[in-house]
This record gives C-alpha cells, structure tokens and sequence, in this order.
C-alpha cells in the first residue's frame, strides 16, 4: 500500500512539475495551425490578406513594439475572451506575446472557443527580435512615461562583489515566477553571507534580457566572479537552487 502512494505521489509530481515548468510551452492544436518558427510566421502573415493578428502582452508591452497590424488583446485583460471573439473564427489568426506562455494558454482559450485556424509565433516577439524582424512602434508611451530598468553598467557593478550573485528574470505574468518569488526571498535571507539575489522585470530590462538571450521564464542565472556558473529555467525547486549555491 506505502508503494503505490509513493507511487501516485510521484505521478502527479511529474504531472504538476510538467504543467508549471516554464512560461514558454508548445501550444500546437491539432488542425488549427499550429506553433510556427518566426520566418514561416512571417512568410504566412505576408501571404494572408488582411491578417488577424493578435498581440496577447500587456498594453505596456504592446506600446514598446509590436508585429504591425496587430491588434493588443491582453490574455491577462479581463475582456481577453469578449475581445479575441471580434476576430473571425472561420479565417487564420496569428497570435504571439513575449516568449510563448500566454500565447499558448491563449491558442487554448481560442481553440475551446471555436477558433479553426491559429498559428502562434514560437519563442514570441523575443524571437521576433533575434530574428530582426520588422516592429512597430507608432504606438510607443513617450520615454519618461516607459519603466526604466538597470542599465548594463549598474548591472556589471552588482556582479562585480565577491559574493556569488542569483539572478531572477521574471514578469507579473508569469506563474512560476510568483511561484519562487517566496524562495528567492528566503535565500536571499538566509545565504545573505555567501548570495546577492537579483531580480529584474524583463519588462522593464530588456536591454539586458536581450543582451543574455533570457527567453524562458523564470530564468535563473548564478555568478560567480562575473562568470556564469550554473542557470535553470522554468520552476526550479529551493532545494535545487541552494544546493547550487553551496556547490560553488
């Protein structure tokens, strides 16, 4: 009877740990388009008159650029599901947002809701960028107006100490990110001898996400004399942190 608890109890581990992994998952659907690398995005959006596009960020997000023509339905907007059913069920839609959660959570809302064919940006607008596609930014808030993050200098100074220094790449939006937010600050308070914690928006550093090429969220990256030493991505259990902590 022990055995077949243990047994259940590591199942639903797995199915829990499979579900809040990362922010970024494959939202591929059966028969409705599927998840598509950023220059077949591209190659189908030029070949599709008058495409439905649907920026699923932030409207702060949405502001700093943007696939042109793209209309900005929040997933986490509280009219996301009476606003995404103004678009036309019966032609393509092309979603995305930063790196690939929320349009995948999205694709599944759409699919659920009728929707034939969606094709969603793999890697999101972070691909997009890598890839130096076309952006828009007609829409932009004025500079003083936009969040401003660290720059690279301040950064480099932070890495510079003699301790090992975590960062925490993470986003409001992100449910695995809020998910250790608690356990970064139990570190960060009880390994304040040996750890400087770190946590940076990538919102409002992009700069420095772009710069480190963070597509995942959570990403986590551990210093040490200014070098990498060790990162995860997606849920990363305290444990898993602390005992990389203690190894270097």
């Amino acid at each position: 009877m022990k055995k077949n608890k243990f047994k259940m109890a590591g199942i639903l581990f797995l199915v829990l740990t499979a579900a809040f992994t990362s922010c970024k998952q494959s939202a591929k659907q059966n028969g409705v388009g599927g998840t598509i690398a950023a220059d077949e995005f591209e190659k189908k959006l030029a070949a599709t008159e008058n495409a439905q596009i649907a920026d699923v960020r932030t409207p702060g997000e949405y502001s700093e650029g943007h696939i042109k023509n793209a209309l900005n339905i929040d997933w986490n907007g509280s009219s996301f599901e009476a606003d995404i059913q103004k678009m036309d069920k019966d032609k393509p839609v092309f979603v995305y947002c930063l790196s690939g959660g929320r349009s995948s959570s999205a694709v599944s809302k759409m699919v659920a809701l009728g929707f034939k064919e969606i094709y969603e940006l793999d890697g999101g607008m972070r691909a997009w960028y890598n890839g130096q596609k076309p952006v828009d930014t007609g829409n932009a808030a004025p500079a003083e107006d936009k969040p401003q993050g660290m720059s690279l200098t301040e950064y480099e100074k932070i890495l510079s100490t003699d301790k090992l220094v975590l960062v925490d790449f993470n986003a409001v939006w992100c449910a695995p990110c809020k998910q250790m937010s608690p356990w970064l600050d139990e570190i960060a308070a009880d390994m304040k001898d040996k750890v400087v914690v770190l946590k940076l928006d990538v919102e409002e550093n992009k700069q420095i996400a772009d710069m480190l090429q963070v597509e995942n969220l959570p990403t986590l990256l551990l210093y040490k004399n200014g070098k990498v030493v060790w990162n995860g991505e997606g849920l990363t259990l305290k444990d898993v942190i602390v005992d990389a902590i203690n190894k270097n």
